[in-house]
């Protein structure tokens, strides 16, 4: 049942150092269950996991599950995740803070989204900012650092933007994009190996709680045992990953 993730047992015991790695976990606020589904499973393996939130779609039932998850101790962490989720660009790949929207619009965006968590959570809201889709521009970037984020969180071959204070802790495994397990288990076994071999730099895990199945959450348990279950990951919040970095460029 488990041989996908042959591949992934063979590049860990292949490893001279150690692996930094991060789960993130988008769209919190789409889709509760499937949300506490997931926690679950990383909870039933005492591993962190950033939910990257969406603050229009949070609600005062989500607001105070969250609260108590990261307040006693549950190796949950939260952050923003844009403001709405929209698109706004009327062209091209999907953006909620793209290249048509300007200086006002986007820092009005992140402000009112800012506000909002810090009004349902407080200090239970990391500084780090992830963009919907994974997407912005380096306007994003500089009203990121006026407004106190501290990190911005990305796909890792996105182009840094390099704005002192704002540290980069991209993601570099998507579970439900096109090349994760939609590709099949032993496609996904292979990506995430090769990943591994190549490692120099903290690992990031991308969930969609939203989307995955129970079959996806099944392997990811799998995943997950054999991960912390080897003495070559260690895992972290994404906060503790930024906090052992310099103040600027990509963690």
């Amino acid at each position: 049942m488990t041989a996908w993730l042959d591949p992934v047992r063979a590049a860990l015991d292949q490893r001279t150092s150690p692996i930094a790695m991060f789960i993130r976990d988008d769209d919190g606020g789409w889709n509760n269950e499937r949300l506490y589904r997931l926690l679950d499973v990383t909870r039933r393996h005492g591993v962190p996991v950033d939910l990257a939130v969406i603050p229009d779609a949070v609600d005062a039932a989500l607001a105070r599950e969250l609260w108590q998850l990261t307040m006693c101790g549950e190796l949950v962490a939260v952050h923003q995740h844009g403001r709405t989720h929209v698109n706004h660009e009327a062209a091209g790949r999907k953006s909620e803070f793209g290249r048509s929207r300007s200086v006002a619009e986007q820092w009005d965006d992140i402000h009112a989204g800012q506000r909002r968590l810090h009004a349902l959570l407080g200090a239970a809201v990391d500084p780090i900012f992830t963009p919907p889709w994974n997407r912005c521009t380096a306007v994003t970037a500089a009203c990121l650092a006026a407004l106190g984020f501290e990190m911005l969180s990305r796909d890792a071959d996105a182009e840094t933007f390099g704005f002192d204070g704002i540290r980069e802790l991209p993601i570099h495994l998507d579970w439900t994009g096109r090349r994760g397990v939609a590709a099949g288990p032993d496609a996904w076994g292979d990506a995430i190996a090769a990943r591994l071999r190549a490692a120099s730099a903290p690992v990031g895990l991308m969930l969609h709680h939203a989307v995955m199945t129970r079959e996806d959450r099944t392997l990811l348990d799998e995943l997950l045992r054999l991960l912390t279950g080897h003495g070559a990951v260690k895992f972290s919040s994404m906060a503790a990953m930024g906090s052992c970095t310099s103040a600027r460029g990509v963690v």
